[in-house]
C-alpha cells in the first residue's frame, strides 16, 4: 500500500513539472515570436555635424537636415566644450561630433523653438569636418504592390524640423490620404518614424550609405529619395 502510494505520488510530480515545463517553453516561445520587432524605446536620439563654440554659445550644423541648432547648456554640453577648446583650434573653427540626445519641445506660451537640443552623451569629437555625410531632408517614394502594375504610391516627406508627412495615393481614384508624424536617428544608419493615423504603429527603416534609399524593417519595403 505505501509503495503505492510512493509511485502515484512521484509520478503526480513529475507530471507536474512537465507540464510547467511546457508552459514556461510557451511563455518564452511567445515573448520572442511577440517582442522580436518591438521598436526601439528611447528619448535620446542620434544627431551629428559640424560643432562650434564661438561667444560663449554652442552650436551644431545637422548633417541630417541642414539645419543649426543651439545646443542647451548642461553637464555634457560643458564637457563638449572643453573637449572642443582643448584642441585650441583657429576661432570660429568647426570640428565634426556624433551625439546622443533630444529637442527640446516647442512651448507655445514662451515661443520656444524646437531647433534647440539637449546632449545626452557624446559618442566622438575630432578635429575637420565630414562632407560625404548625406543629408536625408526631401521625399522617398514607393510604388504598391510593385513598380511594374502599381495601384498606390507611398511616399515619405522628411522635412528639416524632424517632422514628416506621410502619403498614400490612389492612383487610379487619383485620391490622397495624408498623416503626419516625428522622425529622428538612432544611429547613423537607422531612423524611426513616430506612428500616425495611416500606419498606427511605429515604423523603423534602414538608411543607405548615400541616404538614396530607405529600407523598412518589417515589410522589407524600399524607398527612394526624389531628386
Amino acid at each position: 500500500m505505501k509503495t503505492t502510494i510512493l509511485i502515484t505520488l512521484v509520478l503526480s510530480i513529475t507530471l507536474f513539472q512537465e507540464c510547467k515545463d511546457k508552459n514556461q517553453n510557451k511563455t518564452a516561445n511567445l515573448s520572442d515570436s511577440t517582442f522580436a520587432a518591438t521598436p526601439t524605446v528611447t528619448n535620446n536620439y542620434y544627431f551629428a555635424g559640424e560643432y562650434l563654440f564661438q561667444a560663449n554659445k554652442a552650436t551644431l550644423k545637422d548633417r541630417a537636415t541642414g539645419t543649426t541648432l543651439i545646443i542647451n547648456n548642461g553637464e555634457i554640453a560643458s564637457e563638449l566644450e572643453k573637449q572642443y577648446l582643448a584642441l585650441k583650434l583657429p576661432d570660429g573653427k568647426h570640428v565634426s561630433v556624433q551625439l546622443l540626445g533630444h529637442l527640446s519641445p516647442v512651448n507655445e506660451v514662451e515661443h520656444t523653438s524646437p531647433n534647440h537640443l539637449t546632449i545626452t552623451q557624446i559618442i566622438s569629437l575630432h578635429p575637420g569636418t565630414n562632407t560625404r555625410a548625406p543629408q536625408l531632408t526631401g521625399e522617398y517614394i514607393t510604388y504598391v504592390p510593385n513598380n511594374i502594375k502599381p495601384t498606390e504610391r507611398f511616399t515619405f516627406s522628411l522635412h528639416p524640423d524632424y517632422t514628416y508627412t506621410f502619403r498614400i495615393y490612389n492612383l487610379g481614384a487619383n485620391s490622397s490620404r495624408d498623416a503626419t508624424g516625428k522622425w529622428f536617428l538612432l544611429n547613423e544608419n537607422e531612423i524611426q518614424f513616430s506612428n500616425n493615423i495611416l500606419t498606427s504603429f511605429t515604423n523603423e527603416a534602414f538608411i543607405n550609405d548615400d541616404g538614396t534609399q530607405l529600407t523598412f524593417k518589417l515589410s522589407k519595403r524600399i524607398y527612394y529619395k526624389q531628386e
